[in-house]
């Protein structure tokens, strides 16, 4: 009798903390899409605007490939971007902005981008 109960309420847990497919769990990334998509390309445009009025780098976007979102210690939106640099040359590039803006230059922008060192830049919200 005692393990009947044990199973069920391991059954019971299993089922409660599942998650349906394609869902992912609190914390995880989400994919944006439609208007999520379209503010977080604002908030990236926002973030080359105010890099590129400081030390740079200076890009423009070209075309976002895809993003997402997460909730860790404030924000982190991930992007795989093509963005278009002074001399005009798109390139394709991984930026992270992790948002922390109760802090004093709390965006950090992390640029990875094809053979060229990681650029990792901060600014004010």
């Amino acid at each position: 009798m005692f393990v009947a109960k044990i199973l069920i309420l391991c059954s019971a847990c299993l089922l409660v903390s599942g998650t349906p497919q394609g869902f992912g769990g609190f914390g995880a990334p989400k994919t944006l899409e439609g208007e999520e998509l379209v503010e977080s390309q604002r908030t990236l445009q926002a973030s080359l605007t105010k890099l590129a009025a400081g030390e740079g780098p200076h890009y423009r976007i070209s075309r976002i490939i895809s993003a997402t979102t997460q909730v860790v210690a404030g924000s982190k939106d991930e992007y795989n971007v093509e963005l278009i640099d002074r001399e005009g040359v798109i390139k394709v590039c991984n930026v992270d902005i992790w948002s922390r803006s109760w802090l004093p230059n709390g965006i950090q922008v992390t640029f990875r981008c094809p053979n060229e060192p990681e650029l990792v830049r901060t600014h004010n919200a």
